[in-house]
C-alpha cells in the first residue's frame, strides 16, 4: 500500500514539476500565447525600416564629489534615466494659454429639449468596391434610419453650465483606421483649439488631411502608428491618399449642444433654455467611384428652426436625400 502511495505521489510531483509545452502559433493547441507573441513582434518590429537608427548622444561626465547630495542631483544623476540616458532627447513642450470658457451665459436648471429621427428617403446607393474592398456609402438601418448624422445647435446666448477648471475637456479628435474605413465616420471636436490623432492598423498606408482652409497634406501612417495635428474651426476630412478606403470627417466648432444619431436614426439635445433655435443636421457627402478611387462632393446640410419651451420636448424629424 505504501509502495502504491509513493508511486502516485512521485507521479503527481513529476506532473507538477514538468513545464507545459508551448505549441506553435495558430495550431489547434495554441491557447493564444503564440498568436499574442506573433502580433507583438509584428507591431513592435516591422519587417524593414527606412529610417536609420539615431546616433547615441555623447555622455556628459558628472563632476566628481564625495559630498554630493544624490537627492539634489536626482536619482542616479542625469546619466541614469535622465535626459542623456541612452541617447534620449527630452522633447520641447510648448504650453499655450487659451481661454476655453463658454461664450454664452451659463445657467442651471434648464429643462427644454429637442429630439427626433433623421432618415434617408432618397435612392439607396449601392456598395462601392475599391482596391481595399467593398464600402457602404451610407449607414442605413431599418426604415431608412440614418446612423452617424451630426445634429447641433451653434448659436446660443443662454446655455448649460460647463465645468472648465482652466481647460475644458475636448470632445472628438480621435480617428482609427479599421480595414477599409476610418472610424468614426463623423465626429465633433469642441471646444477649440482641439487636437486630432489618427491611429493606424496592421497595414501601413498614406492618409490625406484636408483642412477647412488651405491645401491638403499627406501623412505616412505606419503599421500601428499614429499621426497627430490640430484641427481648425470648420470641417476637416481625413481619407486615403489613393482613395481606397472611406473617409472620416471632423466638425470643429464652439457649441455645448450636439448629438450623433444612433443606429435607429434617433437623437436628443436637452438642457435648453426657452427660445427659438436653428438646428443643423450635417451628413457627409455620399461618395462616388472614379477610376477606382472614392471621390466626394458637398456635404448634406439641412437647417430647421424650432421653438423650445421649459419642461417640454420639441419633436423634430428630418428626412434627407429627397
Amino acid at each position: 500500500m505504501r509502495a502504491l502511495a509513493a508511486a502516485l505521489f512521485a507521479s503527481a510531483l513529476a506532473c507538477h514539476g514538468a513545464s507545459a509545452p508551448l505549441y506553435p502559433a495558430g495550431s489547434s493547441y495554441d491557447e493564444g500565447h503564440g498568436d499574442l507573441a506573433l502580433a507583438s513582434m509584428k507591431l513592435l518590429t516591422p519587417e524593414r525600416s527606412d529610417e536609420p537608427a539615431p546616433a547615441p548622444r555623447e555622455r556628459v561626465p558628472e563632476p566628481e564629489s564625495d559630498d554630493a547630495d544624490p537627492a539634489a542631483q536626482g536619482f542616479g544623476g542625469a546619466t541614469y534615466g535622465g535626459s542623456t540616458y541612452a541617447g534620449f532627447v527630452v522633447p520641447a513642450w510648448h504650453s499655450v494659454s487659451v481661454d476655453r470658457k463658454p461664450r454664452y451665459r451659463q445657467t442651471t436648471g434648464l429643462s427644454g429639449a429637442v429630439e427626433g429621427v433623421v432618415s434617408w428617403r432618397g435612392a439607396v446607393p449601392r456598395p462601392l468596391t475599391t482596391s481595399c474592398g467593398a464600402i457602404d456609402p451610407l449607414a442605413l438601418g431599418a426604415d431608412g434610419a440614418l446612423a452617424g448624422a451630426l445634429v447641433y445647435i451653434e448659436k446660443v446666448s443662454v446655455g448649460r453650465t460647463v465645468s472648465v477648471e482652466g481647460k475644458a475637456a475636448s470632445v472628438g479628435g480621435l480617428v482609427v483606421k479599421r480595414g477599409c474605413a476610418l472610424a468614426p465616420a463623423v465626429q465633433i471636436a469642441t471646444p477649440l483649439p482641439a487636437p486630432l490623432i489618427v491611429h493606424g492598423d496592421a497595414r501601413p498606408t498614406s492618409i490625406r488631411v484636408t483642412p477647412p482652409a488651405g491645401s491638403p497634406r499627406t501623412y505616412e501612417l505606419r503599421e500601428a502608428g499614429q499621426v497627430g495635428m490640430q484641427v481648425q474651426a470648420g470641417v476637416t476630412r481625413i481619407d486615403a491618399a489613393d482613395g481606397a478606403f472611406a473617409s472620416a470627417w471632423v466638425v470643429a466648432l464652439e457649441t455645448p449642444y450636439y448629438a450623433l444619431t444612433d443606429d435607429r436614426g434617433r437623437f436628443r439635445i436637452d438642457e435648453l433654455a426657452t427660445g427659438t433655435y436653428e438646428v443643423t443636421i450635417w451628413q457627409p457627402p455620399v461618395p462616388a467611384l472614379a477610376n477606382g478611387a472614392l471621390t466626394y462632393g458637398a456635404p448634406i446640410v439641412v437647417k430647421r428652426s424650432v421653438r423650445i419651451e421649459d419642461a417640454r420636448t420639441t419633436r423634430l424629424d428630418v428626412a434627407l436625400g429627397r
